[in-house]
């Protein structure tokens, strides 16, 4: 498994680009349980209510937890396509 580079909380010049989710994506693979995006750079866009780190909508990181995997692996797959807030 890649390690995760060390971010700063809302350190938003520190959010990863697409390639790392892309990456982080093929790493997942079957994993049980599917881990969570979040790269601890937590920032919630007020016009999206997207996460400037891990680019989930408020709604996916509330509902994390009790997501299926399923749901999660659907998640992570749309992340590499969405564009950071800025």
């Amino acid at each position: 498994m890649m390690a995760r580079e060390p971010v700063i909380r809302d350190g938003i010049e520190h959010a990863p680009d697409s390639a790392f989710f892309v990456a982080r994506l093929a790493e997942i693979g079957t994993a049980v349980p599917v881990p969570s995006p979040c790269v601890n750079i937590c920032k919630i866009d007020p016009y999206t209510s997207v996460c400037h780190g891990c680019r989930r909508t408020l709604d996916e990181i509330a509902a994390w937890s009790s997501l299926p995997d399923a749901d999660k692996r659907w998640v992570w797959q749309q992340l590499p396509g969405r564009e950071p807030p800025v």
